[in-house]
């Protein structure tokens, strides 16, 4: 009879332990969801962004640019698989590639600005010209 009782332990203990496995295992799933949502509810903002900045930008190259709610949803939907890849930590393959991110990103931003006050030099030495033309228009020149 010890031998079957001792059997009868081991095998609640198991099974006690095997309910415990699995309520864990629950309970990291649910955890697991609650971060996948959380991600993905950070990954939809950064896209969200990434169309503002975007639209931002192509304002400057052309005043007056500008997206309506199609073209922003699909911006979204292009840019939320790219999103999902740098929300949250920098995954490990990119880190050693940040700082040339970090150089691209200042020479665009540096080539950019110049390209914006080449245009608005541009755009002022047109205003200056084509108001010399009309004074001498005016004038009978």
């Amino acid at each position: 009879m010890t031998e079957n009782a001792t059997e009868l332990e081991r095998l609640a203990a198991q099974a006690e332990s095997e309910e415990r496995a699995s309520e864990e295992a629950e309970q990291a799933a649910e955890a697991e969801w609650e971060d996948v949502d959380a991600h993905r509810e950070q990954a939809a903002a950064l896209a969200k962004m990434g169309v503002q900045g975007v639209e931002f930008l192509a304002g400057m190259i052309h005043p007056g640019h500008a997206l309506d709610d199609n073209a922003r949803a699909q911006g979204e939907a292009s840019l939320l698989p790219v999103a999902m890849d740098f929300a949250g930590e920098v995954p490990e393959w990119l880190r050693p590639y940040l700082h040339y991110l970090g150089a691209g990103m200042w020479m665009g931003g540096v080539l950019f600005a110049a390209y914006k006050e080449r245009r608005a030099e541009d755009a002022e030495r047109e205003r200056k010209e084509a108001e010399q033309a009309e004074q001498g228009a005016a004038h009978g020149g």
